[in-house]
């Protein structure tokens, strides 16, 4: 038997990598929710170049924390919104010497973490996109993208090597980083897409071919790199283009832009920002960890980010609304923006 990987907070994105750790021979144990549970002996996966993985019996999915004690690694994927809770949780829950990796979106899930559960904790993104499909059983990666982390040091580097391995026996990959904190705010920067695909209810290929969308995605990154260069932190380039220059190529014609999309990341035409999945689930959001979090930043340095700030009201206003969503025109943000801009 490989390793024993807990996953806490089993959403999309852990269990994708739960499935393809178990089909790659680790002892995974998914911590989720009772509607994950519904899916045991079903769960699957689909990578982004078709293949399809079924996890074997080392898969066991569970909503009783208790499950996690024997852990020696754990992939931390809750909400940035619970990772306050986890942090309580995680501390009664595992081994001293178990490490926790942080897979969150936002900038300061790990550091948080890292508070009060000491240098255990690794910081880390996975950087592509998954959704649910078949009624939740089956999660697919709809972009390209990579899984990235924090190198750790003594024991816990043995530990993110071991896991390495166990990714990489079940052909995904993992690259252990010096400049972790750099990465994580590097995904911040591109993440910001989010919102605006929240914002508007596009898929990120439709998202891509708008221009007035793009627009409002090009001035929020824009704005993260300033505040977030401001702050101290010089945001990592995650794709092939650095954060700096993304914004500059998304102002192109739609037929260039498609192009360099191609060539930067694949992207399914069913792919869609996890901030919109939430809405359309009707579940709270992460929007003030993403968006949010470059507008509150601002704020501190006596600045604003009016872009963000727009992105973020209009996420905050479709949390309360029943469905059917009214989602905003990709020309009534912008406009929204270029107001917000103009105050």
């Amino acid at each position: 038997m490989g390793p024993r990987i807990g996953v806490f907070g089993a959403g999309a994105i852990g269990g994708f990598l739960g499935v393809h750790l178990a089909a790659g021979g680790a002892d995974v144990t998914l911590l989720g929710r009772r509607s994950l549970l519904e899916h045991a002996g079903r769960l699957r996966a689909r990578r982004v170049d078709g293949a399809r993985v079924e996890p074997g019996a080392s898969l066991r999915l569970t909503d009783d924390p208790e499950q996690l004690r024997d852990r020696e690694l754990v992939l931390v994927t809750v909400k940035s919104g619970d990772t306050e809770a986890a942090c309580t949780q995680l501390a009664a829950l595992t081994r001293r010497d178990c490490v926790l990796v942080s897979l969150q979106n936002g900038l300061d899930n790990s550091a948080t973490l890292r508070a009060r559960l000491g240098d255990r904790v690794v910081g880390g993104i996975v950087s592509y996109n998954v959704i649910r499909e078949d009624g939740g059983a089956c999660l697919r990666q709809t972009t390209g993208g990579s899984i990235l982390a924090g190198r750790g040091a003594g024991e816990v580097a043995a530990a993110m090597r071991t896991l390495a391995r166990a990714l990489d026996v079940a052909g995904l990959t993992l690259e252990l980083r010096d400049d972790i904190d750099e990465v994580l705010a590097g995904k911040l920067v591109i993440n910001l897409i989010n919102g605006v695909c929240a914002a508007t209810g596009l898929s990120l290929a439709d998202m891509l071919r708008s221009r007035d969308a793009r627009w409002c995605w090009a001035q929020c990154m824009r704005e993260g790199v300033d505040i977030l260069t401001r702050d101290g932190r010089r945001p990592a380039r995650v794709i092939a283009l650095p954060p700096w220059l993304l914004p500059r190529v998304l102002g192109l014609p739609n037929a260039i832009v498609t192009r360099v999309a191609r060539r930067l990341v694949s992207v399914d035409p069913a792919a869609r920002s996890s901030t919109l999945q939430d809405l359309e689930r009707g579940k709270p959001t992460e929007i003030d960890a993403l968006n949010g979090a470059i507008a509150r930043l601002a704020a501190r340095h006596g600045a604003r980010a009016p872009a963000n700030e727009v992105v973020t009201a209009a996420v905050h206003e479709l949390e309360g609304q029943r469905a059917p969503l009214r989602f905003l025109a990709p020309g009534e943000l912008r406009a929204r923006v270029e107001a917000a801009r103009g105050r």
